[in-house]
């Protein structure tokens, strides 16, 4: 079966340009104009990542994402946004809200297929991510749940709603707690390519989200330490 790419831009042009192109990679392509047209599709259907534009009619691509990563069917389908709103600020928005990569306009039509590529690589290897030898099904730690089979943690008995990246993020500082990780450690290893420059930030970000969804606080740790000028720690439990 085909590789199911779904495509949320309102510019005809690009829409074609973005069309053809995932065509000739032989990736199966639904194209619409509007969220409101992606939500109220008729349909059922999953597909495997969507392309999301941010400056859409009526329902911003920020405001879609929220609702993507909320709803039932599609919480953990990857999202690339490409848009023109290209700056750092734009960037981190995207990415702290749960996007797994951010394409800015202009883009090359090769960058756009290998950053694609890349992103569904990322994701179709975390979907096979278990909990390693020591943690296989369902383990607790401290006040945590943690069950890497069925992507789930609670806390107290209470569901805890991550995001597909910020699971991913958890699970693997988990599977090595006590183990100093520095910024570029994590993105090679959770989000398997190497940003540049201040874009690590997308770390602390994820890294801020996960503690204020687990009622974390930096300055006395439960379960993130923060190693100054280099990275984090999951810490063991004493």
């Amino acid at each position: 079966m085909a590789t199911a790419i779904w495509v949320v831009e309102d510019d005809e042009n690009i829409a074609e340009l973005i069309k053809t192109a995932l065509l000739s990679a032989s990736y199966e392509v639904r194209v619409f104009d509007s969220g409101a047209a992606l939500f109220e599709r008729g349909d059922t259907q999953v597909p495997d990542l969507i392309l999301l534009d941010i400056m859409l009619p009526g329902m911003s691509g920020y405001d879609i994402l929220k609702r993507l990563r909320a709803s039932k069917d599609m919480p953990d389908v990857p999202v690339i946004f490409l848009t023109a709103k290209g700056t750092e600020f734009d960037k981190a928005m995207g990415l702290e809200l749960g996007a797994d990569d951010y394409i800015p306009k202009p883009f090359g039509v090769l960058e756009l297929l290998a950053r694609i590529k890349a992103v569904l690589r990322r994701y179709t290897k975390g979907r096979s991510v278990s909990a390693g030898p020591k943690e296989s099904g369902r383990c607790r730690y401290k006040d945590l749940e943690i069950d890497a089979a069925s992507r789930e943690i609670r806390k107290d008995g209470v569901p805890v709603k991550f995001t597909f990246k910020e699971f991913e993020l958890f699970l693997y500082m988990y599977q090595n707690r006590g183990v100093v990780l520095n910024r570029d450690n994590l993105l090679e290893k959770v989000w398997g390519y190497e940003y540049a420059g201040d874009t690590t930030r997308t770390v602390d970000m994820h890294i801020k989200s996960i503690r204020q969804k687990l009622s974390d606080s930096p300055d006395a740790p439960k379960y993130i330490e923060t190693i100054r000028g280099y990275g984090y720690k999951f810490l063991k439990e004493s």
